[in-house]
C-alpha cells in the first residue's frame, strides 16, 4: 500500500494528480483500508442522565453474549409480498468479534428469527421493498426481548438505522476522523463520545470527547486523532437540560491490523 499523491486537502477530482486521502479510502483505492460513517438520533432527549444517540432514548443495551435476533414490524404490509419492506439486511459482529452481515426477509407482525447470532447490532437498512420503496411502520430488532435496533417511521419509512454506536471489529483498529452533534432546542446539551476496550476483563468506560452546545449544529474535525482498538465499543451520548431531540454522529478510517 502507497500513500504517494494522496493528501487530505487535495483534489477529489477523478485523474487528479493529488486526490483527498478519504476519498481514496471511499473508492478502494488503499487494501485494508475502510471508512464507517455512524449517524443517529435520540428523539426525547431528558434530563434524568445521559442517553446514548440512538431511538431507544435511553442508554443503549449492549448485549454480553452472542444472540439470535427477532425482527418484526408494526405492520403487515412489512412482508414478502407487502408493499413496504420486503428484505431487511443487517450488520453486526459475530461471538468472535468477526463482522457478520445476513439479510432476512420480512414477515409483517410475525416475527423472524436470524440464522446466525449477533454479539453486536450497529446497522440495519431495508434492502428490497414494495410500492412505498422503504419499511411501512417501525421494525424492531431484539434479542431475549431487549430491542438492540430500530428502523424508524416518521411519515414516511427512514429506511435504516439511526443509532451512533459501533464496535471496532477484531484485526481491525479505528481512527476517529469527525464528529458532529446538533440539536432542535436553544437549551444547554451536553455531548460525551464514550470508549470501552471490551479486550480487558471488567473494561470501564472512559470519555474521549466531551462538548456542551445550545442548539443548532457542531461539528470537529479530528487533528490529534483518536485511536481506537478492536473490540472496541463506541457510545455518542447526550443529556439535556429540557426535552428536547438531538442527532449526532462520527466517522472513522479503519484499518487492518
Amino acid at each position: 500500500m502507497s500513500c504517494n499523491n494522496v493528501n487530505t486537502t487535495g483534489s477529489t477530482t477523478p485523474g487528479s494528480a493529488e486526490i483527498d486521502f478519504y476519498l481514496a479510502v471511499s473508492k478502494g483505492d488503499f487494501t485494508g483500508y475502510s471508512n464507517v460513517s455512524k449517524f443517529g438520533i435520540n428523539p426525547t432527549v431528558g434530563s434524568g442522565g445521559f442517553e446514548s444517540m440512538w431511538e431507544g432514548s435511553n442508554l443503549y443495551p449492549w448485549p454480553t453474549a452472542a444472540a439470535t435476533l427477532s425482527v418484526v414490524s408494526a405492520s403487515a404490509n412489512d412482508a414478502s409480498g407487502g408493499t413496504g419492506a420486503r428484505t431487511v439486511e443487517i450488520q453486526g459482529l459475530d461471538s468472535s468479534w468477526n463482522v457478520l452481515t445476513e439479510t432476512i426477509t420480512m414477515n409483517g407482525t410475525t416475527p423472524v428469527v436470524t440464522t446466525g447470532s449477533f454479539l453486536r447490532v450497529f446497522r440495519a437498512r431495508v434492502v428490497t421493498a414494495g410500492s412505498l420503496k422503504s419499511n411501512a411502520a417501525e421494525i424492531t430488532m431484539s434479542s431475549g426481548g431487549t430491542t438492540l435496533a430500530y428502523i424508524t417511521y416518521d411519515t414516511i419509512g427512514m429506511g435504516q438505522t439511526l443509532m451512533a454506536v459501533y464496535t471496532i471489529p477484531a484485526g481491525k483498529t479505528g481512527y476517529i476522523i469527525n464528529l458532529n452533534v446538533s440539536s432542535s432546542k436553544d437549551s444547554e446539551h451536553r455531548f460525551r463520545f464514550m470508549t470501552r476496550d471490551n479486550a480487558v476483563t471488567d473494561a470501564a468506560w472512559n470519555v474521549k470527547e466531551y462538548m456542551s452546545a445550545r442548539g443548532g449544529f457542531s461539528s470537529w474535525r479530528k487533528y490529534a486523532i483518536n485511536k481506537v482498538t478492536e473490540k472496541t465499543d463506541i457510545d455518542l451520548q447526550v443529556i439535556s437540560n429540557s426535552t428536547s431531540a438531538a442527532s449526532g454522529g462520527f466517522e472513522l478510517i479503519l484499518i487492518d491490523n
